[in-house]
């Protein structure tokens, strides 16, 4: 909060007194604690002492009023928490000449509203300012005509979405990374959705210089940032950090010198590119303002990490309500609107893990796939798979050098390592029945792909 915030400077001054003081370590603040750290304060020249205006404002007795109202109105704390903001954004809104304040029955209309009717209110008014542009939701064309520039733009390649980073398979299965068209990533907790996400999705904005926006709801943007350089080290850089490491501390000249060779990096190529929204309190409306707002600025891209249901769903209606977030999601960044390219990681399905991941492996949100463009999911391969009764058989395309023609050459897994297979198990874009083999080194965050491979759908769980 600001001093704009407050519409007296005695309120403000309390708030920064108490906010200072929690900050300082103080938790305590009875008369004698509040007194001594005032008189603790230093004056600064020009202005008035600490002292000074404690004691203009009413000294301890304002304080304990305050404490008094506080412990008989607890439980409307919310409540006047969001009136505060109501107020700070109708100050704003009269800044910026958007409310005619000679006009009495609007404002006395506006302050009987709460923060959620007001914030409907103005972007009702907004959009019904603009309703006149691009109105219909209906528009028809003549499937035939204009065939010949569908052709050329096809020819040059614009049917291709953004490459994504060192990921020929997937690219060449999925058609890249398009605009408007919604992915999920697909895999149980703990195997890597922000990783892969990071390694193959961020990545690929770096190298195409794609504006996105990543929000993130179960990491913090610090967590995300450590992520990054990591990946950036072992990937771009090639010289591998173990992650473990970095939550370690204590770092060698060598480590550091790796971790600031991938900040500079990440600066040279990633300024401004990619803007992190934390979600302290995960509400996909906040996401789908923050679309609005960044599309018109360049951000064509989005990652969603996790998206999931809104807390504020009952259980009945919980899954109900994340395939209507979904829908909305899909409605707001598809091609004939915002047209952003949206990557959301989803949980998998709780339980027992079959060999074979389709669309039902998502469960009981499995209606929340109707509107995604390209679905991914992956597991780690069982042990069996490697040389047991079930072993996988990958392989690659190889051309003949005789005959021109391609065959399969036989991949060997090395028990020694550890491989993730993605399912592509909806794909608008491409063909399902393959998938592809990644060899996975979590300590480094590296997901190579190594192979494709067909594992059996029946009988096989």
């Amino acid at each position: 909060m600001t001093s704009t915030t407050f519409t007296e400077s005695v309120w403000y001054f309390y708030f920064g007194l108490g906010q200072e003081m929690f900050e300082n370590g103080i938790r305590d603040f009875d008369a004698k604690t509040v007194y001594s750290y005032v008189a603790s304060r230093p004056k600064e020249n020009g202005k008035k002492s600490y002292m000074d205006a404690y004691n203009s404002f009413g000294a301890y007795e304002t304080i304990q009023e305050l404490m008094e109202v506080c412990k008989t109105d607890s439980q409307n704390e919310m409540y006047h928490f969001n009136e505060i903001q109501k107020y700070e954004s109708l100050r704003n809104l009269q800044k910026a000449s958007l409310i005619d304040v000679s006009d009495r029955d609007m404002i006395v209309k506006l302050t009987k509203m709460n923060l959620n009717q007001v914030q409907l209110f103005v972007q009702t008014k907004y959009k019904e300012a603009f309703a006149h542009i691009n109105s219909g939701d209906v528009i028809e064309h003549d499937l035939v005509e204009g065939l010949d520039v569908v052709i050329d733009e096809m020819n040059k390649g614009e049917a291709m979405g953004m490459e994504l980073h060192s990921a020929p398979r997937l690219n060449r299965k999925i058609k890249g990374w398009k605009d408007g068209a919604l992915y999920y990533l697909v895999l149980a907790s703990g195997v890597g959705k922000s990783s892969l996400a990071m390694e193959k999705f961020v990545l690929g904005l770096f190298e195409n210089q794609e504006k996105s926006l990543l929000a993130i709801n179960e990491e913090s943007n610090k967590k995300w940032q450590q992520l990054l350089l990591a990946t950036i080290a072992s990937n771009v850089l090639k010289t591998p950090i173990n992650r473990e490491k970095l939550f370690e501390g204590g770092f060698t000249p060598d480590t550091l010198a790796k971790l600031h060779k991938a900040r500079k990096w990440a600066e040279e190529n990633g300024k401004g590119l990619i803007k992190t929204i934390e979600l302290k309190r995960y509400r996909v409306e906040d996401i789908f303002s923050r679309i609005e707002l960044y599309r018109p600025k360049g951000y064509k891209k989005l990652i969603i990490d996790t998206f999931k249901p809104d807390r504020s769903a009952t259980d009945m209606a919980r899954w109900e309500a994340f395939s209507n977030s979904a829908q909305d999601l899909h409605d707001l960044i598809k091609e004939d609107n915002y047209n952003v390219g949206t990557l959301a990681t989803v949980q998998l399905k709780i339980g027992k893990e079959t060999r074979y991941l389709d669309l039902e492996s998502t469960g009981k949100s499995m209606e929340i796939n109707e509107v995604a463009s390209v679905v991914m999911m992956g597991r780690l391969l069982y042990d069996d798979e490697y040389e047991g009764g079930k072993a996988l058989k990958p392989y690659n395309y190889v051309k003949d050098e005789f005959d021109g023609k391609w065959y399969a050459k036989p991949y060997k897994l090395d028990s020694d390592k550890q491989y993730m297979v993605l399912f592509l198990a909806k794909n608008r874009f491409g063909s399902e029945e393959e998938q592809i083999l990644y060899e996975v080194n979590y300590g480094i965050n590296s997901f190579k792909e190594v192979a494709y491979c067909k594992v059996p759908k029946y009988g096989a769980d």
